[in-house]
C-alpha cells in the first residue's frame, strides 16, 4: 500500500514537473559520479609488484623518518636527525648523495637560514640534463610535517626504488631534498642559485602537500608544457588537475619550492594535495592522519611520468597546453592557441542553431542580458546565508567548515538564489530563449577569459563546445523532445562548475565562500531554464525550510572541534629596554585593530582585552593588535652583539650575533636613514630593501632563521661611511615564559597553534 502511494506521488510530481525533476536528479547523479571519479586511487600494499608504487611501503618509511611525530624546523636538532635518517634511506636505495650546507636568503626579502640540502644522483646513459624529483624535509615550528612535506619525500623515495630497477635511463636522475622551505624556500634558493649541479637540471617534478588527504593534483606547470602534459597523461591511470589553478596561483601569495624553479627558467610540474586542510601547519599534521590514498596518488603521478620523461627527447618542450582536468575519469588537454578557435567554432554552432531554431533574436539578446542575474542571485544568496549564520552565531565560519549543517546551508542558500533568478527571468523570457541566451552569455565570458586568463579557459571551453553541438542537434528534434535532449548540456557543465566546489570547499573552507559560489552561479545559469515549470514559490518554501533548519542547527553547533580547532598562537613580547611585557593571542585570522572577522572564543578570551586595540611594539606604533594583555617579565637574557669591527672607513661593519637563550630566530632592524645597501653571510652578499608591511615596515630587516645556539657572523655594507647606528635586535623562540603555563594549558582541545606557532619575542635596542 505504502509503495503504491509513493509510486502515485512520484508519478504525479513527474507528470507536472518532469523537466525540473529530471534536471535536479541528473544534477545529483552527475555530482556523485564526478566526485567519486576524482578520488585518489586505493593504496597498494607491501605485496604490490616491485616495479609498482606502494603507498604502504612509502608510509612505513614516513613512520621511521618522523617517528617522534614532532616539528622539525630548519636548524633544530630534530631536523638534523630527520636528515640523517634520510641519508640512511638513500644508502639503502644505493643512491649516491651529497650534502649542501650553506647560508641562503630569499630572493624577495632578507629572510635567511643555514640550510642543509640533500642531493642524490642516479647516473643515466649519457650526461644529458637531469630529471629532478624535489620535496622538502623541514616543517613549520608547529607541525610534525607528515603531509607538508613528509608525504612528498617518501613518495620520491618509493618512486626511486621502483625506477632503480630499470636503470640506466636516457637521462640521469637527481633527488633534491631541500631544507628551510617553510622559512622562505631557502633550500631551493640555495640549490638553484649556488650549486653547480643546478645548471644540469632540465626538468623538475616538485611534490608538495597542504593538508593530510585529497587527490594529488597538477598544481601548476612551467610554460611551454606540451611535452610535460602529454607525458603526464600518456601512462597515468588517475591524472588530476585543472590548468585554471595555475592561473589562480599566479595571483596568490602562496609559494612552493617550484616558484624558485620557475624563476630559474627550468621546466617542470608542481604537484600538491589540499584535503583536510584544517590539519595544515598544525600539530594534527601527523603520520597517523595522512591518507595513504594521497601518498598512492603522489606515486601514481610521479612514477609513470618519470619513466616517460627519462626516455624522451627534451630538446623541444613544445607549445603551451591547457588541461581540463579529470571529467568523469577522462583527462582532457589541448594546445592553448587552439582555445580561441574552439570559441569561434562554438560561436558558429550557436549561431547556426539559433537561426535554424527560428527563435526570436531580440528575445535571445534579452536572455543574454538576464543571464548575469541568475549568477548574481545565486552568489548573493549563498553569501547571505553565511552572513546570517555569522550574525546568529556571533562568529564566522572557520575554515574549512565541512560539517553537514554548513554544507546543507551552502546547498540550500545556493538553491534559493537559483530559484529567485529563475522566477525573475521566466517573467520576461521563454525557456528556449533563455537556454540560448545563457549559452551566448557563456560564450562571451569564455572569449574574455581566453584572452585575459588563457590558462583558466579550460573550465569554460569544454561545456561551451559540448553545449553548442547539442543545441545544433536539438534543432532537428521536435519541440516535445527538445528540452529532454538539452538536459544533456548539464553533463559537461557540472564537472567544470559544481564538480570543483567540493575540492575548493575542502582546501579553502567557507571563510572564502566567494571562491566557491561563482562556480555554483555558473551552474545555476545553465540549469535555470529547466526549472521554469516549477512552482517557484512552493519550491522556495520547501528549500527555505531546509535552509532555515540548517541555519539554526549551524548556529547552535559547535563551530570548533578538536578536528577543526580555532587557530590561536600565543605571542609574548618583552621590551627589554622599557621593561614592558605583553601577551597577544593571534591566529589564522585578521587580528589588526578592531575589524577582526573571527572573534576569539572562551575560555581564551578571558585572558586578554577583547574590546580595545593597542600597539605592543615600540618601533611599530601604527600596528595595533586586539586580544592583548600586560604580563610579567620573562627573566630571559636578551640577544647580544659581539666582536664589532668597522671596515672601509665605516662603510662596512662586521659583527657576531648570538641568542643567549638559544632562540630559533633573530631579526636585525636598521632604520631607513642608515642607508643599508647589502649584507654578507658566509661568502655571499645579499641586497636589501625596506620592509613595506607588518611590524617591520620602514626598516631594513634581516631575518636569521634556525640559529638556536649558533653564533652568526654578519657584515653590513652601507652606501656611505657610518657613525653610530641605532637599531633593534630581536630574538624569537617557540618557547614561552613559565608564568604563562596556565594560559598555555587552556589552549587545548578546540584550540590549536598554527604556522609559526607560539613565540617568545625579546626586543632590544642596539648601537653599532
Amino acid at each position: 500500500m505504502f509503495f503504491e502511494s509513493l509510486k502515485d506521488i512520484i508519478i504525479s510530481i513527474m507528470s507536472k514537473n518532469r523537466i525540473p525533476v529530471l534536471a535536479i536528479l541528473l544534477t545529483v547523479l552527475l555530482f556523485f559520479i564526478q566526485h567519486f571519479s576524482s578520488q585518489p586511487p586505493a593504496p597498494k600494499g607491501m605485496d604490490a609488484p616491485l616495479n609498482e608504487f606502494s603507498a604502504v611501503r612509502a608510509h612505513n618509511i614516513l613512520k621511521h623518518l618522523l617517528q617522534e611525530n614532532q616539528p622539525h624546523p630548519v636548524g633544530s636538532d630534530l631536523n638534523r636527525v630527520v636528515k640523517e635518517r634520510l641519508k640512511v634511506e638513500l644508502d639503502k636505495l644505493g643512491v649516491e648523495h651529497q650534502e649542501q650546507k650553506t647560508w641562503a636568503c630569499s630572493s624577495r626579502f632578507s629572510n635567511c637560514a643555514k640550510v642543509e640540502n640533500l642531493i642524490g644522483i642516479i647516473p643515466g646513459k649519457s650526461d644529458l640534463p637531469y630529471l629532478a624529483l624535489m620535496a622538502h624535509y623541514d616543517s613549520v615550528p608547529m607541525a610534525p610535517g607528515a603531509g607538508d612535506d613528509g608525504a612528498g619525500v617518501v613518495a620520491i623515495l618509493e618512486a626511486v626504488r621502483a625506477l632503480k630497477l630499470e636503470v640506466p635511463y636516457k637521462h640521469p636522475i637527481m633527488l633534491i631534498i631541500t631544507d628551510a622551505e617553510e622559512s622562505g624556500l631557502l633550500g631551493a634558493e640555495a640549490f638553484f642559485n649556488q650549486h653547480p649541479l643546478a645548471k644540469k637540471v632540465g626538468i623538475v617534478l616538485n611534490i608538495e602537500g597542504s593538508g593530510s588527504s585529497g587527490s594529488s593534483m597538477v598544481l601548476r606547470t612551467s610554460d611551454k608544457n606540451e611535452l610535460l602534459i602529454k607525458s603526464y597523461s600518456n601512462q597515468n591511470t588517475s591524472p588530476y588537475g585543472f590548468s585554471f589553478v595555475k592561473e589562480i596561483f599566479k595571483r596568490m601569495p602562496n609559494d612552493t619550492d617550484f616558484s624558485v624553479v620557475e624563476r630559474a627558467n627550468i621546466a617542470g610540474i608542481d604537484f600538491a594535495f589540499a584535503g583536510e586542510r584544517n590539519h595544515y601547519h598544525t600539530p594534527n599534521d601527523t603520520v597517523e592522519n595522512i591518507d595513504l590514498r594521497t601518498i598512492q596518488h603522489h606515486g601514481e603521478n610521479i612514477l609513470p611520468l618519470s619513466r616517460e620523461l627519462l626516455s624522451a627527447d627534451w630538446e623541444d618542450m613544445g607549445d603551451d597546453y591547457i588541461y581540463g582536468g579529470e571529467v568523469y575519469g577522462f583527462w582532457t588537454q589541448w594546445k592553448s592557441s587552439n582555445s580561441i578557435f574552439i570559441c569561434l567554432l562554438s560561436a558558429f554552432l550557436l549561431i547556426a542553431a539559433l537561426i535554424k531554431s527560428k527563435i526570436n533574436l531580440k528575445r535571445t539578446a534579452l536572455g543574454i542580458l538576464f543571464s548575469p542575474l541568475t549568477v548574481f542571485t545565486t552568489i548573493l544568496s549563498g553569501i547571505t546565508g553565511f552572513y546570517l549564520l555569522s550574525l546568529l552565531a556571533g562568529n564566522v565560519i572557520s575554515w574549512p567548515g565541512i560539517d553537514w549543517p554548513y554544507r546543507l546551508l551552502l546547498i540550500g542558500s545556493i538553491a534559493i538564489g537559483t530559484l529567485l533568478g529563475t522566477a525573475v527571468s521566466r517573467r520576461f523570457i521563454a525557456e528556449q530563449e533563455m537556454i540560448f541566451g545563457s549559452w551566448f552569455f557563456w560564450l562571451l565570458l569564455t572569449l574574455a577569459i581566453t584572452i585575459l586568463l588563457p590558462d583558466a579557459a579550460n573550465i569554460f571551453i569544454l561545456p561551451l563546445i559540448f553545449a553548442s553541438l547539442l543545441l545544433l542537434l536539438s534543432t532537428f528534434l521536435g519541440d516535445k523532445h527538445k528540452s529532454n535532449f538539452l538536459l544533456l548540456t548539464l553533463i559537461m557543465t557540472l564537472p567544470m562548475t559544481l564538480g570543483i566546489i567540493f575540492s575548493l570547499e575542502q582546501s579553502q573552507g567557507y571563510k572564502l565562500v566567494w571562491a566557491v559560489l561563482p562556480f555554483a552561479g555558473l551552474y545555476a545559469l545553465i540549469i535555470s531554464p529547466f526549472l521554469y515549470h516549477l512552482k517557484i514559490k512552493q519550491a522556495i518554501s520547501y528549500v527555505g525550510a531546509v535552509t532555515f533548519i540548517a541555519l539554526i542547527t549551524g548556529s547552535f553547533t559547535n563551530l570548533y572541534t578538536e578536528k577543526r580547532p580555532q587557530h590561536v598562537n600565543i605571542h609574548f613580547y618583552e621590551n627589554l629596554d622599557a621593561d614592558q611585557s605583553y601577551i597577544h593571542l593571534s591566529g589564522n585570522y585578521k587580528n589588526v585593530a578592531a575589524n577582526d572577522p573571527e572573534p576569539l572564543i572562551e575560555p581564551l578570551s578571558s585572558y586578554v582585552d577583547t574590546q580595545s586595540s593597542k600597539s605592543l611594539i615600540s618601533f611599530a606604533k601604527d600596528y595595533e593588535s586586539r586580544y592583548w594583555a600586560e604580563t610579567n617579565s620573562s627573566g630571559w637574557k636578551g640577544p647580544v652583539v659581539k666582536n664589532k669591527k668597522r671596515l672601509d672607513n665605516g662603510k662596512s661593519i662586521k659583527m657576531n650575533l648570538k641568542s643567549d637563550r638559544s632562540a630559533s630566530r633573530m631579526v636585525l632592524l636598521l632604520p631607513k636613514e642608515s642607508n643599508l645597501n647589502s649584507f654578507n653571510l658566509g661568502s655571499l652578499e645579499y641586497k636589501t630593501s625596506l620592509s613595506r608591511w607588518g611590524f617591520y615596515k620602514g626598516f631594513y630587516a634581516i631575518y636569521l632563521n634556525g640559529i638556536y645556539d649558533k653564533e652568526v657572523e654578519l657584515t653590513l655594507n652601507f652606501d656611505a661611511g657610518q657613525e653610530t647606528i641605532n637599531g633593534y635586535l630581536i630574538d624569537i623562540s617557540t618557547e614561552l615564559p613559565d608564568h604563562l603555563e596556565k594560559l598555555y594549558k587552556a589552549r587545548t582541545g578546540i584550540f590549536s597553534p598554527v604556522h609559526g606557532g607560539d613565540q617568545g619575542i625579546l626586543i632590544k635596542k642596539i648601537k653599532i
